[in-house]
């Protein structure tokens, strides 16, 4: 409206004062604004209407971390020339500005591509489009809006972490498979215990269910069982920093990278979380189970109102005897390691991933890792900015 509005005030002082002078010139000016006005409006409604956008994105699933790549075309079917046209992407990706100006002659058209990397995880939309254009006098500007044009799911980085594992893999922690797939290790029985809903039939245990009268399973030894149940803390209050780097994307990232190295040796993997639905994955394996984890944690959120110490409680009592559990957590409470100690099993470590909270600005000391907690427990203690792929040795081993 500024821009006509310095023409509108000069077309009411020429139509007064041709009309109380009869003055021809006047009278001519004031008819010459007035169908500049109307030409310029005509001419911003038909580019409006006449403008075609097409955008080509990324589909399906991706990795934070992940670079991508978009097509935009951007083509005037009208007759008239489109004087300037601006393009302002809404899609909520940090560092992503696809954006660019651009003047068309009648029917002409521009492309162009845009590349940008995926830096969070979750269901990302592209979109909408704002398109800023108008007349060639700049009297009626016109902005023409776009809607989403498509949806992915960004999945949490997976960082190589088996080699940082490999002590806990081997060491009878989570499984001794000297050779093969662990699917191909035949684990030994210690003792059975009644059926639990999530027991394949694999575990029921027919001679002693015939003689019980009720579904029995089998209590593999540990150190043969192939088994890992992922703990994941997200409870409210818990984490600190904003993403990318704050505790809950480094927790959920690492969850991810065990999940997926677990899978990847033919373990069976379980994930539970202290969410506000109290998510719980059965332990699974394949790509199925890997699909299943890493859809979780693509938009898992901070949003449960439960300690992690009355999780890892209810599940790890269930989890005896079956294999490894894995917490990882940011909450510098001594509780959930107590209850961690207490679900252990004779010849089983339990493995505590400590996110230190310290190290991405949260007040107060960092959590000490007493000797009787490390001769109980494997640790990995991580801290902001750890290469997460290629940590040190020490750290996974007690520290």
């Amino acid at each position: 409206m500024s821009s006509r509005a310095p023409l509108l005030a000069v077309l009411v002082v020429l139509s007064f004062f041709a009309g109380i002078t009869g003055v021809q010139l006047a009278y001519t000016l004031a008819y010459v604004l007035l169908l500049l006005l109307v030409v310029a409006w005509i001419w911003s409604q038909i580019l409006a209407r006449r403008l075609e956008v097409h955008r080509e994105t990324p589909e399906g699933a991706h990795m934070v971390g992940e670079a991508f790549t978009e097509r935009f075309t951007l083509r005037n079917r009208s007759v008239l020339t489109l004087p300037y046209c601006q393009v302002n992407d809404r899609t909520r990706i940090p560092g992503y500005a696809p954006g660019r100006a651009c003047a068309l002659n009648p029917g002409g058209a521009v492309a162009w591509t845009a590349r940008g990397v995926f830096t969070q995880r979750g269901k990302l939309a592209f979109g909408p489009l704002e398109i800023r254009l108008g007349d060639p006098f700049g009297l009626f500007p016109k902005t023409v809006r776009v809607g989403e044009s498509g949806t992915v799911t960004v999945y949490p980085a997976i960082h190589q972490v088996d080699a940082v594992l490999r002590p806990v893999w081997t060491g009878g922690s989570f499984g001794d498979i000297p050779h093969g797939r662990g699917l191909d290790v035949p684990p030994d029985i210690s003792s059975v215990r009644d059926h639990a809903p999530d027991d394949g039939l694999s575990r029921i245990h027919w001679p002693s269910t015939a003689r019980a009268g009720r579904l029995i399973s089998r209590l593999y030894e540990s150190q043969q069982s192939s088994d890992v149940m992922v703990i994941l803390d997200l409870g409210r209050g818990i984490h600190v920093g904003e993403a990318p780097e704050s505790t809950l994307e480094y927790a959920v990232s690492l969850t991810a990278s065990i999940c997926h190295a677990a899978l990847a040796r033919g373990q069976a993997v379980g994930l539970v979380a202290n969410d506000r639905l109290g998510t719980a994955i059965g332990p699974g394996r394949g790509e199925t189970q890997r699909l299943r984890i890493l859809e979780f944690l693509a938009t898992a959120q901070d949003s449960g109102r439960r300690g992690i110490a009355d999780t890892i409680a209810v599940h790890g009592r269930g989890w005896q005897g079956r294999g490894g559990l894995i917490v990882v957590t940011s909450d510098r409470e001594p509780g959930w390691v107590e209850a961690l100690v207490e679900v252990g099993a004779r010849g089983q470590r339990h493995l505590a991933v400590m996110v230190d909270p310290t190290s991405f600005g949260a007040s107060g000391p960092a959590m000490r890792v007493g000797p009787a907690w490390r001769l109980a427990l494997d640790w990995w203690i991580v801290r902001r900015g750890d290469a997460l792929s290629a940590p040190r040795r020490s750290r996974a081993a007690g520290m």
